[in-house]
């Protein structure tokens, strides 16, 4: 079972999206903010980081910086509405749960999402 860092810009969506994932059969850890990202110890492992369309640009970049330090490596699965805001991170262009669903299966497959996932 893949573990996905969850990280939404309110606890609503970050409950919702754990619901969701967890149905889905992933688990999941949920945080809010980047200083929550920030506070996560390195012994945790996680498979993916999925950051939720909610942020500012400058508040996902950051984060991101924060995960790359923290787990060297780890796809980092950006959610937006327009254009992606991480350099280098895959990114789905959806508020679809099956799409979601669809891109995170795809980035932890290996393969690269890139904005739609059909």
């Amino acid at each position: 079972m893949a573990k996905i860092l969850s990280v939404a810009s309110n606890e609503v969506l970050g409950t919702t999206r754990q619901l969701l994932l967890e149905q889905e059969g992933f688990s999941v850890r949920s945080a809010l903010t980047a200083t929550e990202v920030e506070k996560l110890e390195r012994k945790e492992k996680f498979d993916l980081v999925l950051i939720g369309h909610g942020f500012r640009g400058p508040e996902k970049r950051r984060m991101a910086r924060t995960v790359n330090a923290l787990y060297p490596g780890i796809p980092i699965l950006e959610m937006c509405f327009h254009s992606p805001e991480i350099p280098g991170a895959d990114f789905v262009l959806t508020d679809s749960p099956a799409e979601l669903i669809k891109a995170i299966k795809l980035v932890l497959d290996g393969r690269r999402v890139r904005g739609y996932t059909e």
